[in-house]
């Protein structure tokens, strides 16, 4: 089997995820013993603070020294992407197409946790999809289960003009679980991703999430999740050979 994780803090010294090397092989290394076999490496990148030329560059500089430092052992393959925070605007921004996911058309956003999803935000949504042709991805979805203008995020995700990923943990985790169900048996989910930045605070949980959804939604809509995963890694190696 293979398996795409979309989603993942692995960069050794760039954000909040791995501090150095070491963290990152063994965060590599915990993946591939939950049957990863594919990762990408998606570090933030927050328009209002950080430098796309000084973002770009050291962020090409861990990806090349992690995979260099793996290229003979035996774990998960690293693609890589970005995790780009919202700003206002951004469906009329050529620039965000550096951000993309490995070359591709997706583009994976996270929006401002607790604030409403307003109309300006699902106009810029729209945006990247309509004037950007890009495919926007929202990341761990069920963070803004809670939200004002929720119900409409989902909306757009009904009528195809984004998609959406729901982290591994929120199915482990009591509070969130309900809620991640739902979106699940919903359709308003694609993909199943970590979401990792460490191995104690917040460790890869993906063999423990599949094995919820097969116990409490059954086994094909497990299936159905791994399925997703595997076509966009198709897209992805399709792109980058």
């Amino acid at each position: 089997m293979t398996y795409l994780d979309i989603h993942s803090h692995i960069l050794p010294d760039i954000d909040d995820g791995a501090r150095d090397l070491e963290m990152s092989i063994t965060l590599l290394q915990m993946l591939k013993d939950q049957g990863v076999t594919h990762v990408i490496a998606t570090p933030h990148f927050y328009p209002d603070s950080d430098n796309a030329e000084e973002y770009a560059e050291t962020t090409q500089k861990a990806y090349i020294e992690l995979t260099e430092e793996i290229k003979h052992r035996d774990l998960p393959k690293i693609f890589l992407g970005c995790e780009l925070r919202y700003f206002n605007g951004m469906g009329k921004s050529s620039a965000i197409k550096q951000f993309v996911i490995s070359g591709t058309k997706y583009l994976l956003l996270e929006l401002p946790y607790g604030a409403p999803v307003t109309k300006t935000v699902l106009q810029d949504i729209i945006d990247i999809s309509e004037r950007q042709g890009l495919v926007p991805i929202l990341a761990h979805i069920e963070r803004y289960s809670r939200v004002s203008g929720f119900k409409k995020l989902l909306k757009l995700i009904s009528d195809g003009v984004a998609i959406a990923h729901i982290n591994a943990g929120a199915l482990v985790a009591k509070e969130s679980v309900r809620i991640s169900e739902k979106l699940i048996k919903g359709g308003y989910i694609s993909y199943l991703a970590s979401d990792t930045h460490s191995p104690n605070s917040r460790p890869p949980q993906i063999d423990k999430a599949l094995s919820v959804i097969t116990e409490r939604l059954g086994k094909s809509v497990a299936n159905r999740l791994i399925i997703k995963s595997n076509r966009l890694l198709e897209e992805i190696e399709a792109v980058n050979e």
